[in-house]
């Protein structure tokens, strides 16, 4: 499904910036963030993209044909501009036979949004994009207790 141009156009801009905010190139060859959800355990980029920001996401299954917003597809896509895409074990894959590698970021890490440099980027990507700082306060949350989950199950 195609978005109209203004939706699109914006919601491709606050991908960009959460892509951002929220994660980081990693210097170890070993990080990377899952594209997809486990069944059991939703800890993909998209989705906390899509829990923090659900005005830009469509839900094809949910939403239909009609509302604005980014797809899973289209969001891994602007994800795979920033990061290179690698397939890997250490990522689920949802669509394929058990034991079989999922695709995920290669190289990306979550930032700790709650210290640091890392903050700092967090509060700045987001200040410029317009994010209300009680809302800033939430996703900064949010991205740490998702970081502190990923790295206990990699």
């Amino acid at each position: 499904m195609a978005l109209s141009g203004d939706t699109e156009c914006r919601a491709g801009q606050v991908a960009r910036a959460f892509f951002e905010a929220a994660t980081k190139l990693s210097d170890d060859n070993e990080d990377i963030l899952p594209q997809e959800d486990a069944p059991d355990l939703k800890l993909s980029v998209f989705f906390l993209f899509s829990e923090l920001f659900p005005e830009f996401v469509c839900d094809k299954e949910k939403d239909g044909p009609g509302k604005g917003g980014l797809m899973r597809l289209q969001f891994n896509k602007i994800g795979y501009e920033i990061y290179d895409k690698e397939q890997s074990r250490r990522v689920p894959a949802v669509r394929a036979k058990p034991g079989n590698p999922g695709y995920g970021f290669r190289r990306a890490r979550w930032r700790n949004t709650l210290e640091g440099e890392d903050m700092s980027v967090c509060e700045s990507v987001l200040k410029q994009l317009g994010v209300a700082r009680e809302r800033v306060e939430r996703i900064k949350t949010r991205v740490n207790d998702i970081r502190l989950q990923w790295e206990a199950v990699r």
